[in-house]
């Protein structure tokens, strides 16, 4: 669908090849990763996850391998926030023409008992200022944001966007939120956190309750311009917010747009399909 080109964009991330791979049984090799991002690239997917070189020795080739084949996309891994899986992370997407390092910090101290809020705090600076030495496009993510004290999670987005994050993500880690909540939660951030709009609001909802495109949408009306997804909803436990539901419900949307290619859809989603031998969700 055309539409104004004012429409506020939707940035899409995609993370078939990264979180898709938490999916039981699912396992992907490298020239498998190579033909999805070849075609994620040609559907014009904005940003394009490949790995957890931290955690996969083997994602470390596949983010070389595919930050040296892409051009047009960001390439973008996965890190905690220790100094050794960042500079892993930031060797692999060396070759990249446009990287991005996405860290991750839990953020529900209840369940963190061993770090205090002031030493998680301290985390979260340094992890964010490591990562700009190498890259200049830095995601944090809330981990757990949902189950955090709503104090500290403004303070620690607050941290991290003065550290260099571009980007923040609130996951709903657990896919335990209905779109009325989620929606509550977002705008809190946006009342509440006085330098957000210095960075771009995502979200990356899970599936548990079968909502989470639901609550991807839901979010973008409190603020948010990226939404993650994988193609056929891949992803740990019950998957992750299918790429073709999103992309076709902002496309049928009249608020906003994304620039995504949806001819090739299909095309992304038998592919996935035959890849990972899970059938294509009807």
């Amino acid at each position: 669908m055309n539409k104004p080109f004012l429409l506020p964009k939707v940035t899409i991330f995609d993370t078939t090849m990264r979180d898709g791979e938490l999916t039981p049984s699912v396992k992907m090799n490298i020239n498998q990763k190579v033909s999805i991002a070849k075609l994620l690239e040609e559907m014009h997917v904005d940003v394009i996850e490949v790995g957890y070189p931290g955690v996969f020795k083997k994602d470390f080739d596949e983010i070389f391998t595919i930050s040296k084949l892409i051009k047009e996309s960001v390439i973008c891994g996965l890190a905690n926030s220790t100094p050794e899986e960042i500079t892993s992370l930031a060797l692999a997407l060396k070759p990249a023409v446009r990287g991005r390092i996405n860290i991750y910090t839990p953020v529900n101290l209840k369940q963190q008992s061993e770090l205090t809020a002031k030493q998680t705090l301290e985390v979260i600076k340094n992890s964010i200022a490591l990562a700009r030495n190498y890259c200049t496009d830095i995601e944090w993510s809330a981990f757990d944001a949902p189950r955090s004290d709503s104090d500290f999670l403004c303070g620690a987005i607050e941290i991290a966007i003065k550290s260099g994050a571009t980007t923040i993500n609130i996951p709903d880690s657990f896919g335990s939120l209905s779109p009325e909540k989620f929606s509550e939660l977002i705008t809190m951030i946006v009342n509440r956190v006085p330098n957000i709009e210095k960075a771009t609001i995502s979200v990356h909802c899970h599936d548990d309750l079968g909502l989470a495109v639901d609550n991807s949408i839901a979010a973008l009306s409190c603020g948010a311009r990226q939404i993650e997804v994988s193609i056929n909803g891949l992803g740990a436990r019950k998957g992750n917010a299918d790429l073709a539901q999103v992309v076709m419900a902002i496309d049928n949307s009249q608020n906003y747009r994304v620039d995504i290619n949806n001819s090739l859809l299909a095309k992304a989603s038998q592919l996935v399909s035959q890849i990972t031998g899970i059938s294509i969700p009807i």
